[in-house]
């Protein structure tokens, strides 16, 4: 365990210095295409990497049922978990992650990848068997050939974590279901003591409820406790939340509204540079009819939910598990989830016989 965690420090360290050496240091961003043609690039690398049975693991057809599964509790999931890569494949998987993600997004998924030693140590406490708590359980699975001008998808999942990219005709067609989750939330014990991955997403909805005047909070309050759980978690369909809900954004002022925007986002923004700003730029016409919700108590400490929910998008935050101590986070996408009916269309047109 000990030698593993070093060789992950060691990934991360060296991850950047394998990115800028493969692909080069380019003076601006590349286009959304180019980024595809890259990411492509970099996951056949990393295919290439692994010996056969690793790789048997790490890829399947694009019409395989385990496309558009998701789950985000401690537990095995398929593909070719960390634990068992050689260096040389490691830092292809985290050039992988680095080329899918924002510096914002690959740092709150490490450091999540990281908390599973955290739990270690904390449920390990006694001599209790924690060793399901494993940083090394996390998987990367690629869903068909990753060409730039073909379909193909890819996966990493494990507690806490289940990141969803699917592409198609050299663009980002899906980004969701997007799920983060921290435990503990904030640590409270040893030199880290006070720090919190998803602080934001928590900090940022607590500013603009307390900005809202008394009329404006009758309507975002939905409920006084919050639900034990995000809604739209992996066996609940978009309509589980019915309509938008809580206070709408045409009914903020001007800095509410973008103080609410700031939440949409944060979430975006963990995305690769390019593919945050086309999606932001999809979600924004619909942004005025979204609203915001929120439920549970106010205070810090306190068990809390809140969303924004759009027409065709919502996002979600809970904090109720472990005396509030315990954070799920989730975008999901009415047309894009798994990348929606063109993909759907796709496999159905070209894959029906796998």
């Amino acid at each position: 365990m000990l030698a593993y965690a070093g060789a992950m420090k060691r990934t991360v360290l060296c991850a950047f210095g394998l990115w800028a050496a493969t692909f080069g240091c380019a003076s601006s961003a590349p286009t959304a295409e180019a980024a595809v043609v890259e990411i492509a690039t970099t996951l056949r690398e990393f295919l290439r990497t692994l010996p056969p049975a690793q790789r048997e693991l790490a890829n399947r057809p694009l019409s395989d049922a385990e496309r558009t599964r998701w789950a985000f509790v401690p537990g095995r999931y398929a593909g070719v978990e960390f634990g068992v890569l050689d260096a040389a494949a490691m830092d292809c998987a985290q050039a992988v992650l680095r080329s899918l993600l924002s510096t914002q997004g690959y740092t709150k998924t490490m450091a999540i990848v990281q908390l599973e030693s955290v739990l270690r140590e904390l449920e390990g406490k006694g001599g209790r068997d924690a060793s399901h708590r494993d940083p090394g359980r996390y998987t990367l699975l690629v869903f068909g050939m990753p060409i730039a001008s073909m379909p193909f998808a890819v996966r990493l999942q494990g507690h806490h974590v289940s990141l969803h990219f699917t592409f198609s005709d050299g663009l980002l067609v899906g980004a969701t279901p997007h799920f983060l989750g921290t435990n503990p939330h904030e640590l409270r014990e040893g030199p880290n003591a006070g720090s919190r991955v998803l602080a934001a997403e928590e900090d940022l909805a607590r500013d603009l409820l307390a900005s809202l005047d008394a009329g404006q909070r009758a309507q975002a309050v939905i409920a006084d406790k919050a639900p034990p759980d995000v809604l739209l978690g992996p066996a609940a369909a978009f309509s589980t939340l019915g309509v938008p809900r809580g206070l709408s954004a045409a009914a903020m002022t001007a800095t509410q509204r973008a103080q609410m925007w700031r939440l949409v986002e944060l979430f975006a923004r963990n995305l690769r540079g390019e593919f945050a700003e086309r999606e932001l730029e999809r979600l924004r016409p619909e942004f005025v009819n979204a609203h915001f919700a929120w439920a549970g108590g106010s205070e810090r400490g306190q068990g809390h939910y809140w969303r924004v929910h759009g027409a065709k998008f919502a996002i979600e935050y809970d904090n109720t598990q472990n005396d509030a101590n315990h954070v799920h986070v989730v975008w999901r996408d009415l047309e894009r989830d798994f990348g929606g009916d063109p993909m759907r269309e796709h496999i159905e047109r070209n894959h029906r016989q796998q």
